[in-house]
């Protein structure tokens, strides 16, 4: 499997604390069949603004680790990207990570962000020549029930990711998240995703899920479908194809 949403570098955002919590999620990654994870480290304005080279500097040290860890674990450089009004000047200038490389960019925005400033702040991404990636589109209330909406944000050439913990079935008492989830699935039946990932922070509270999600994608829609949303059209982005 390939993860193209993670939080892996530690003491740079909300993820890991320590190296050594890095490379608990890294092994865990591992041990469900993950192979390459992009890290998507945040870039927030006024929340998460920790120095680029401080991030980049951490992530050679991650990338190390993970070659201890497994020959054929890769690890790539990315970057969650939160919209702001600061963020196209800095695309346009290559101050913010694509996704490893690619012109593929990992775009989130908060949960109560209206249809038309989503929409009008990926068609300003599309008209730099990247291609937006919308992270965790179960969060977005506008986006509830509405596959025209989301639909139409695919037509002009975006794609759409949930997260893996979104994937799993409700549980019966305490589930704060069992909107996201039947979001989740609604996008799933309406065929409106195009990869599933981890956006993994730590082991205690939001672990990667990822080998739980496959199996609950295979399951209820195909093994194709999963092979799809969890190794196949995360390939074509990272050789930079459209898929």
């Amino acid at each position: 499997m390939i993860d193209i949403h993670s939080h892996i570098v530690f003491d740079v955002d909300d993820g890991p604390k320590n190296i050594e919590e890095t490379k608990s999620l890294l092994e865990e990654s591992y041990r469900q069949g993950v192979r390459t994870i992009i890290s998507t480290s945040h870039r927030r304005k006024g929340m998460f603004e920790t120095p680029e080279e401080q991030i980049s500097s951490h992530f050679q040290m991650v990338k190390e680790l993970a070659e201890l860890i497994a020959p054929d674990l890769t690890v790539l450089y990315g970057a969650e990207i939160y919209y702001s009004s600061d963020v196209l000047e800095k695309l346009e200038k290559g101050l913010l990570p694509s996704l490893a490389g690619t012109q593929y960019v990992l775009i989130e925005f908060s949960m109560a962000t209206p249809y038309k400033e989503i929409h009008a702040a990926l068609g300003n991404i599309l008209r730099l020549g990247l291609t937006p990636v919308v992270a965790h589109i179960e969060r977005y209330h506008c986006l509830e029930q509405d596959e025209k909406k989301v639909q139409e944000l695919i037509d002009m050439g975006c794609y759409t990711q949930i997260n893996s913990s979104s994937v799993l079935k409700p549980r019966l008492f305490g589930d704060t998240d069992k909107f996201m989830k039947k979001r989740a699935h609604f996008f799933l039946e309406k065929d409106l995703v195009h990869f599933v990932a981890s956006d993994m922070h730590n082991l205690s509270k939001r672990p990667p899920y990822m080998r739980e999600a496959f199996d609950v994608i295979e399951k209820k829609y195909s093994p194709q479908r999963a092979a799809a949303l969890f190794q196949g059209n995360q390939e074509l982005l990272l050789e930079d194809e459209l898929i």
